[in-house]
């Protein structure tokens, strides 16, 4: 469940983030933080649950407490920053007061190529107030350093988060051996900060497919076609690996776009904030049956379906040709049938009680034909007199006898034997 407690990490990173972006110049050569916390699945686990509130006692609850020892803090924000940067980040815990410091390997400095940041985070009057904020050599007086933060705050995308999270925060408790935050919850609170992070959820999941494709490309032999089916099966194989258990209708989704783009070559950059994006990967044409329109109606298709998210469709800019085939080669029934079999792959995807059964399908397949059959013989680039001698229209007999044998094919597939929900 998302909750105030994701916020409240948000909030935690903020003086990192935000500094960060202005005080570039303040680089050093050497991290001041070395990387203690290699973090293993069962901590990304544990920082999964801390940050969507899983760990609380009852999430749902109008007034929860939350008891978050050293370990688990240093878990959690290594966790969050390295969904934004190449860094390390240190926890100290002490009597009324921790130290939050880090350092960020910058992506284009190699004279110095690090920014060591950090604050001390103290309780004064039962509510928090930074110090000690240093970047660099340097050290802010701790007025300025929190009417910074709260400028920066306020003049960014970060002030939505902050409110938020900071109007339910009843209390901060800082002792020697955690952090204790009491925060008040309702059904309100919850439907504001589900909205507020669902789509940085969808960005973790986005971030974490495209470094997954970005090996799989780099592992494919370039003397051999790229098939679309060698993406989506690593893509779905690496699924497993993200926990805990997660909505698997929306990693589904995060996997299509994510292939999607790529085999469309579209950037993936426009969906993430400014110097948040993944890497790019180089591009090289995707195949279906030794087709580079077969591979794009078809994931083209399977996009449009599954992303529902209008926001999402609009920043893709996403063009309508690429769903209703090449404009001035006539009709093509190959094109339809991709259309359709990847419009049968996003259906079951998002279907809530296929979508983790087919996960665990398509990480097993070793080809295309586990989803798309074989429609090559069918009739393309057929001109508009071609078409009507032959199927009259798209309501006649022939036209929908042609469109059914199309579903069959399909769904003698093997991806869509009877699904059972696991």
């Amino acid at each position: 469940m998302l909750t105030v407690i994701r916020l409240f990490f948000f909030v935690l990173v903020t003086p990192l983030l935000v500094i960060f972006l202005l005080a570039f110049y303040v680089t050093d050569k050497h991290p001041s933080v070395e990387s203690q916390w290699l973090l293993s699945t069962k901590d990304i686990k544990r920082a999964r649950m801390i940050l969507n509130g899983q760990s609380a006692p009852d999430p749902t609850a109008a007034l929860n407490t939350l008891r978050l020892e050293e370990k688990d803090l240093n878990i959690a924000a290594n966790h969050l920053l390295n969904q934004y940067f190449d860094s390390t980040a240190q926890v100290h815990i002490k009597d009324n007061h921790f130290r939050f410091d880090s350092s960020i390997k910058l992506p284009i400095n190699h004279i110095n190529p690090y920014l060591n940041i950090g604050f001390t985070l103290r309780q004064e009057n039962q509510h928090p107030r930074i110090s000690q904020l240093t970047l660099g050599p340097l050290t802010l007086p701790d007025a300025y350093a929190n009417l910074l933060i709260e400028l920066l705050i306020n003049r960014s995308d970060l002030d939505q988060y902050y409110l938020l999270a900071t109007h339910q925060v009843q209390n901060i408790t800082i002792t020697r051996t955690a952090l204790t935050l009491t925060y008040r919850w309702t059904p309100k609170t919850y439907a504001a900060a589900q909205q507020l992070l669902t789509h940085n959820a969808n960005l973790e999941a986005l971030r974490f497919y495209q470094q997954q494709l970005i090996k799989t490309v780099a592992q494919h032999d370039p003397h051999w076609r790229l098939s679309l089916a060698t993406l989506l099966q690593a893509l779905f194989e690496a699924s497993s690996q993200r926990g805990p258990p997660l909505d698997p209708v929306k990693e589904n989704q995060a996997i299509i776009l994510v292939t999607g783009l790529y085999t469309l070559q579209q950037d993936i950059s426009v969906l993430f904030p400014n110097n948040t994006a993944p890497k790019s990967v180089k591009f090289i044409p995707v195949f279906m049956y030794q087709r580079i329109d077969i591979a794009q109606h078809f994931i083209s298709s399977a996009l449009l379906l599954s992303v529902n998210n209008a926001a999402f469709s609009e920043r893709l800019g996403l063009k309508k040709e690429l769903y209703d085939g090449r404009k001035g080669q006539g009709f093509s029934f190959i094109d339809l049938a991709a259309n359709r079999a990847g419009i049968r792959l996003a259906q079951t995807a998002t279907d809530q009680d296929k979508a983790l059964v087919l996960q665990k399908k398509m990480a097993a397949i070793s080809s295309y034909k586990a989803f798309m059959p074989d429609v090559r013989t069918l009739p393309e680039n057929l001109s508009s007199t071609a078409f009507k001698q032959r199927f009259q229209s798209t309501d006649s007999a022939p036209f929908r006898q042609q469109v059914l044998s199309i579903d069959q094919k399909i769904a003698a597939c093997s991806l869509y034997a009877p699904l059972k929900r696991p």
